[in-house]
């Protein structure tokens, strides 16, 4: 007799990671911006109504380092035949307790623009939790830690929340993008 497993519709989250010297200069540029984009809209903040929540979210300030680091991740899809298009991106600054309620980025149907989001990680304080959409599954979520210059990508439409536990700053950069896989 043999035994096996199959494992059925799995969710794939792409994981990059960026070295200090290539983070560093991104990290500094938010730090001068933070101020613009803690302020730029308060319709988000204390999203929750828990602790510190701040997203410059519907008026992102621009960010020039984090436009050429995903200029690099957009040249490695394309010369992987998959087109990257990056649709929109914002900044998020957590303090201790900030909370962003379960969300997802889109309701997709396959042909969608938007069909992936992603998380650039400046700090490593808190984490993203993953919610499972598969009811017969017995693990109920995943959590991805925080790590400075990690980036994830996931389908926009996957329950996920975020917070900081911990005392000090979490600070994220999130996008919309359109990627072929």
């Amino acid at each position: 007799m043999q035994q096996g497993n199959i494992l059925i519709f799995p969710t794939e989250i792409l994981t990059f990671q960026f070295n200090t010297e290539e983070i560093r200069p991104l990290i500094d540029e938010v730090i001068s911006k933070k101020d613009d984009i803690k302020k730029i809209n308060s319709i988000y903040d204390n999203h929750g109504g828990v602790g510190d929540y701040h997203t410059d979210y519907m008026d992102p300030v621009k960010l020039y380092e984090y436009e050429k680091l995903m200029f690099l991740i957009s040249n490695y899809f394309q010369n992987n035949n998959n087109p990257f298009l990056i649709k929109n991106y914002w900044t998020a600054i957590y303090s201790l307790s900030g909370l962003h309620n379960k969300h997802i980025h889109a309701n997709f149907v396959r042909g969608n623009e938007e069909n992936y989001s992603s998380v650039l990680y400046l700090t490593s304080m808190g984490e993203t939790k993953f919610y499972n959409p598969n009811p017969t599954c017995i693990h109920d979520h995943a959590t991805i830690a925080s790590e400075v210059g990690k980036l994830i990508f996931f389908p926009s439409n996957l329950l996920h929340s975020a917070e900081n536990l911990i005392d000090g700053e979490r600070i994220i950069i999130s996008a919309n993008i359109k990627l072929k896989r």
